[in-house]
């Protein structure tokens, strides 16, 4: 059995966003940090993105907004915490009363 053998050009982080797949780089800075975390939001089927103001500073990730419901506000802020460079998480979310 032969070793797999692996392109030069194909090394960690050959997935960033310019390469079109493999393994994506961590955040460097706070702007890609809440980039992720845009992205994050938009891949889970569940959250809206456009419901949820996202910024960063120092790695520290803070959310605001209005959601209907607090498992929506509880979700938001654990899918954030899970995005690889977020530090913490500040939820500010509100739930709208009905």
């Amino acid at each position: 059995m032969e070793p797999c053998q692996i392109p030069p050009e194909a090394g960690v982080g050959a997935g960033d966003s310019s390469s079109g797949g493999g393994i994506p780089l961590p955040p460097e800075n706070d702007e890609q940090v809440t980039q992720a975390v845009k992205q994050a939001f938009f891949l889970d089927p569940i959250l809206s993105v456009d419901s949820f103001e996202i910024t960063t500073a120092n790695r520290v990730v803070y959310l605001r907004g209005m959601v209907p419901t607090t498992d929506l506000k509880e979700r938001a802020e654990q899918v954030a915490a899970q995005v690889q460079g977020v530090n913490r998480v500040v939820n500010q979310v509100r739930v709208a009363t009905p």
